[in-house]
């Protein structure tokens, strides 16, 4: 559960230490690059420390709809799923896992991640068939075994923590004024890359007058 400084925090420091505190625009263009930075930074540190994953996670809940028979992706296994009624947001590539939790609303309970040709087998033996299982196909989540499912509760680190409020279920599960899922030395690597990157050459000069100094020395004085 991240605990620190908001995006909308980060980048006004960065502004602020370039001497621009009030630019709009260039803090709009740091959110990007701080999201980008954020996003390489931390695939590299997981694939290292896959144990400090909760440490990125965003949690969100995902309404689901039954399908229609004639809007079925995966004939194989026929057509009695649920499937989320919006796009969910492909999380950052990793070979630890896919989503961090996949299940009940509450968090209570994971489901399992199963190949959909594989349920066929599942559904049909005494001890698997009540138990919930789903797949992640074209950016849909998919569930099998229980109609009743309304709501799924999801936890997984994305690219840009804004990409949950497509598919969140109360509408918005997060704000760049939310504290940003991200470590303190990792985000201090960041701001620490783009001052010696992207910002490098916003720094004020030393000697160089401004515009509003010349401005004022350029009155002609009264006599």
């Amino acid at each position: 559960m991240a605990s620190g400084p908001s995006l909308n925090e980060i980048v006004s420091s960065l502004s602020n230490r370039v001497g621009q505190p009030f630019n709009v625009p260039l803090q709009e263009e740091l959110k990007l690059v701080v999201n980008y930075k954020r996003a390489n930074y931390t695939q590299q540190f997981l694939e290292k420390h896959p144990d400090q994953r909760r440490f990125f996670q965003q949690t969100f809940t995902v309404d689901l709809e039954e399908i229609d028979p004639g809007d079925c992706e995966i004939p194989s296994v026929g057509c009695k799923v649920l499937r989320s009624k919006c796009e969910v947001p492909m999380p950052i590539r990793s070979s630890y896992t896919l989503f961090d939790f996949v299940g009940t609303a509450n968090w209570l309970i994971a489901y399992g991640e199963i190949k959909p040709e594989f349920n066929i087998y599942t559904k049909h033996n005494r001890f698997t068939k009540n138990h919930p299982k789903w797949a992640f196909i074209n950016k849909k989540i998919y569930v099998f075994n229980d109609l009743a499912i309304k709501k799924l509760g999801m936890r997984g680190i994305f690219a840009d923590p804004n990409q949950v409020n497509s598919c969140c279920s109360t509408g918005k599960c997060y704000s760049d004024d939310d504290a940003y899922p991200i470590t303190i030395d990792i985000l201090n690597s960041i701001v620490r890359d783009i001052l010696n990157t992207e910002l490098r050459s916003q720094f004020p000069q030393p000697g160089v007058v401004s515009h509003t100094e010349n401005k004022d020395t350029d009155k002609p004085e009264n006599k």
